[in-house]
């Protein structure tokens, strides 16, 4: 890890476009040279972050995504700014086109893209990939038809299969996304759990009750969401 003075830290940005911010401050940038520097809050003055930063987990999250052939950006170098209080990573940007962009339309191939939507998600959670920010915005659709995955510090790699409830949990998730959230304003969510469904390797009463208790989290969030 390197540690960034001001005077480096400003270097770094010089002149790169801001490309995402919050209430807190600038918090991706992508360089001239094509290069994506994304920054990590320290929230509290004492927490698991300064012990093993988001920049270290996005950097092993890389690694083990790609290990398992899965794509996803590559990182370049992580360091500290003590003159901001950020930790940062350093990568390639990846080409492709945000998931979310992607599913606006309601169209044949984006019923399509929809559902193999699903269908890598069931490769995540087959090569035991539990991934809390699964939204469409997180993910790009690369040139080749395929995906790839972006923001990734926030994984976790279990040793044993998920489970029902694990899968349930990150679909509810992805349920609370407002970017999943748009994509069902045009693209069926029977749909989408098919498609997951027909390549999960399950017992068929196992399949039936994971599909049951998605529909019924879907159905009480769509109900809440009229209220």
């Amino acid at each position: 890890m390197r540690y960034l003075n001001a005077q480096q830290y400003r270097e770094l940005i010089d002149s790169a476009q801001l490309l995402r911010s919050d209430r807190h401050g600038p918090k991706v940038y992508q360089t001239p040279n094509g290069r994506i520097v994304k920054l990590f809050r320290v929230k509290r003055w004492w927490s698991s972050s300064m012990l093993y930063p988001y920049s270290w987990r996005f950097r092993r999250n890389s690694r083990r995504l790609r290990a398992r052939g899965f794509q996803c950006v590559t990182v370049e170098g992580i360091f500290y700014c003590r003159a901001i209080r950020r930790h940062g990573v350093i990568y390639r940007r990846l080409d492709g086109i945000p998931l979310d962009v992607v599913l606006q339309g309601g169209d044949v191939e984006g019923d399509r893209i929809f559902r193999d939507y699903a269908i890598f998600i069931a490769r995540l959670h087959s090569a035991r990939v539990y991934f809390r920010s699964l939204h469409p915005g997180n993910i790009l659709l690369l040139p080749d038809g395929s995906f790839g995955l972006i923001d990734i510090a926030d994984m976790r790699f279990p040793r044993r299969r998920l489970t029902l409830r694990e899968r349930v949990r990150n679909f509810a998730h992805l349920l609370r996304s407002a970017e999943f959230q748009s994509a069902l304003r045009h693209h069926p969510i029977e749909d989408f759990l098919d498609a997951y469904l027909s390549v999960v390797k399950l017992r068929p009463r196992a399949r039936d009750r994971l599909r049951a208790s998605l529909l019924l989290g879907f159905i009480d969030r769509d109900n809440t969401s009229m209220t």
